[in-house]
């Protein structure tokens, strides 16, 4: 069984209960019939998802879906990761950071630590680094500059 399939069974029962939850009248045996317009395997008089190859679970999903399951499309293979792409004005402003961690001028080198210096230099609270003005970035980055200068 590959690793999709299971993630998609997996999905499949987590439609399922929220079916029951948010659809007036749901039950078990609608569940059933679902599976077994999709190609549920009725063996011993039961579909069951573990029938079912990936299209046909696909199709099971995509009918949860249109009955207004909000279903997210996104799969991540264990060890996987999305890089989520960052600007080179954050990156200038870690690595600014860390060297001067590294040159012991900063007791704590660490991201909350950062963020406190950020919220300090700016006046206001800042959440993350992403939440800063370009304007903001470029005075805390002179800001770093002149503390590596010290």
């Amino acid at each position: 069984m590959t690793d999709l399939t299971k993630h998609y069974r997996q999905l499949v029962g987590i439609a399922k209960g929220w079916a029951c939850k948010h659809l007036p009248g749901w039950n078990d045996e609608l569940h059933r019939d679902l599976l077994g317009r999709h190609g549920g395997d009725v063996g011993d008089g039961r579909p069951s998802a573990n029938n079912l190859n990936l299209p046909q679970l696909s199709a099971v999903l995509d009918d949860y879906t249109a009955r207004g399951w909000p279903r997210r499309k996104t799969y991540i293979p264990k060890g996987a990761y999305l890089a989520k792409t960052v600007s080179p004005q954050i990156s200038h402003i870690v690595k600014l950071w860390g060297k001067l961690g590294q040159a012991g001028k900063v007791n704590n080198a660490g991201r909350p630590a950062l963020l406190a210096f950020c919220a300090r230099q700016t006046g206001k609270n800042v959440p993350d680094l992403d939440s800063l003005t370009t304007e903001e970035g470029q005075a805390i980055i002179e800001a770093l500059k002149a503390w590596m200068a010290r």
